[in-house]
């Protein structure tokens, strides 16, 4: 092929998984390029190709969001075709990617979470759906809990990420960026996140599976926080934000199911 002129542009969005455990890239090809991608991440990752070509198809036309697999290695996205040989091609494409499936829409609104603290045990909402310090439009939980409380799973999942190298506390929104977490991916395509774990306080890794009922860390007073607790959201994941998920949880001896309210104590004997 003659007068190539490459231009790749890596436009990348609010991430929080290590770069290189995800790529995008082309080979060459008998009548153009095809491109890929691989996933290093333990739960699909989706990714948004703005494609800048000249004298160059696309087969996957104006698509341009695609779901990779996780664990996947050189995952086929498309084919870039010449037009015409005897002109220049012009190719480029910016990304931006983020986990989970970005258009999904549906998921087990009915499952019964287990509350993520030890059996035997009871606990106080202290900031509930839509609570005024820092749950404004969001579905979110805060479980009072002193540090080194154990925190028990919810629901079974695989690990996705881990952070517990913090040890800073303070009370501002810009403090969020030392929240210490635990990111779980359910089989329905949801998220799970257990924040504010104590520093080095895990039980697991990414890659781990793990079942409703596990131990898997400590609860903590890091990051943005005025107090010891567990912050505990399910969601959706988009580029640029979450979509957090209304949740039931089986309370008491697990035969009732209920979505939990602000202010009030919940005791966990199953």
């Amino acid at each position: 092929m003659r007068g190539i002129t490459f231009w790749i542009l890596m436009l990348l969005s609010i991430f929080t998984f290590a770069q290189e455990n995800f790529k995008v890239y082309y080979e060459e090809a008998e009548n153009g390029y095809k491109i890929y991608a691989d996933n290093g991440e333990f739960c699909p990752v989706s990714v948004e190709i703005d494609f800048k070509i000249e004298n160059l198809t696309s087969s996957i036309g104006d698509i341009k969001i695609i779901e990779i697999p996780a664990q996947t290695t050189k995952f086929y996205i498309a084919d870039l075709t010449v037009v015409d040989r005897r002109k220049a091609i012009r190719l480029g494409f910016g990304v931006r990617y983020n986990h989970g499936n970005h258009l999904q829409t549906s998921y087990d609104k009915n499952y019964a979470y287990h509350l993520p603290f030890k059996k035997g045990s009871s606990r106080l909402v202290t900031q509930g759906y839509g609570g005024n310090i820092s749950h404004q439009n969001e579905y979110a939980l805060d479980f009072r809990m002193p540090v080194g409380t154990d925190i028990y799973a919810a629901r079974d999942g695989i690990v996705v990420l881990v952070e517990q190298s913090f040890n800073k506390t303070c009370t501002g929104q810009d403090c969020a960026k030392f929240n210490n977490y635990i990111l779980v991916y359910h089989s329905d395509g949801t998220f799970a996140e257990y924040t504010h774990i104590k520093k080095d306080g895990a039980k697991v890794k990414p890659g781990d599976t793990v079942k409703k009922g596990q131990h898997i860390g400590y609860s903590g007073n890091v990051g943005w926080s005025t107090g010891p607790h567990l912050h505990f959201i399910v969601f959706l994941q988009r580029f640029n934000d979450r979509e957090t998920l209304p949740t039931k949880f089986l309370i008491g001896n697990g035969k009732e199911i209920t979505q939990l309210e602000e202010k009030k104590e919940y005791s966990r004997n199953y």
